[in-house]
């Protein structure tokens, strides 16, 4: 099975960046994930600095062979294998929403965690289940370069704990081979994401593969399907144009699919939408909506 190693890394989502390997569309392929700062954390001992990090956000790319520009691509997720060390924290003075939650100097408040057995040793006498997601999932953008900091159209750092182990995202393919960018993986991470690092953020193991398929007539925003669920991820600078732009898109998507009238689909989303919050820390905040489908089979 192919791999893209975590030695060849990318701080932006570019249609200049190299890609590690070329897979052909179903090929099943692994990717190892690098840390959202870098690779200062070795042991339980490592010590956060500032001068040892790189990022935002590092990511590995992959080319799928066949893919161009005006095509959609359904990236199918198999498994997320965390490493055995992960961490969380922030430094206070330089987080704005810290500050505004606890106002507080504390300086560096981090904290390196043991990943075993499916949990996550957070201290010596509380364990929280492991339950990993793919903080940066995305391609290549039309023109220019977007770093990995932020998430838009092109999904990038859209840090929501629904891009897991049995979804399909739905990326647009602006660039020949699509270059899918990934990285930045959680083994937790609760809504909001008010620590700035994650999550327990750690370096990973991701098994996927990637299809093409046919661009819907109106997409502005990333899809993701799993088993109960259609969703829909925005991520914009404002919170109230996020919550816009993810619930038109699910209206579309229901109707296309679901074969419903728009005024119907928008009543039927008014008593079933759920609408989230996963991240609320970069400079592109993320709303994700979604809605159940077993509601969706009625007419």
């Amino acid at each position: 099975m192919k791999r893209a190693l975590r030695t060849h890394l990318t701080y932006e989502h570019s249609g200049d960046n190299a890609a590690q390997l070329t897979v052909s569309p179903g090929e099943v392929f692994e990717a190892e994930t690098e840390l959202c700062t870098g690779d200062w954390l070795e042991s339980m001992e490592s010590v956060f600095s500032r001068e040892r990090t790189k990022g935002p956000n590092p990511t590995v790319v992959v080319a799928v062979d066949g893919a161009k520009p005006g095509d959609s691509l359904r990236v199918h997720i198999h498994s997320i294998i965390p490493d055995k060390l992960g961490y969380t924290g922030f430094l206070n003075r330089d987080h704005e929403l810290a500050n505004k939650i606890v106002d507080r100097d504390w300086g560096y408040n981090v904290r390196i965690v043991r990943i075993e057995d499916g949990f996550i040793h957070f201290t010596p006498s509380l364990k929280l289940p492991v339950n990993p997601m793919i903080g940066t999932l995305g391609t290549a953008p039309k023109s220019g370069a977007i770093s990995n900091r932020n998430g838009g159209r092109h999904g990038g750092n859209m840090d929501t704990q629904e891009v897991r182990a049995g979804a399909i995202v739905t990326l647009p393919v602006e660039h020949p081979g699509a270059l899918l960018h990934i990285g930045d993986v959680h083994a937790i991470q609760g809504d909001g994401e008010i620590n700035g690092a994650g999550g327990i953020e750690c370096r990973a193991l991701v098994t996927m593969h990637a299809e093409i398929v046919r661009r819907p007539a109106n997409n502005d925003c990333v899809r993701l399907e799993n088993k109960d669920e259609l969703c829909t991820i925005a991520c914009e600078g404002d919170l109230e144009n996020c919550c816009i732009m993810a619930t038109r898109e699910l209206l579309y998507w229901i109707c296309e699919d679901y074969g419903m009238d728009e005024r119907d689909a928008y009543l039927l989303l008014g008593q079933l939408l759920t609408i989230r919050v996963p991240q609320l820390v970069n400079p592109t905040r993320t709303i994700i909506a979604a809605v159940k489908k077993s509601f969706l089979a009625h007419k």
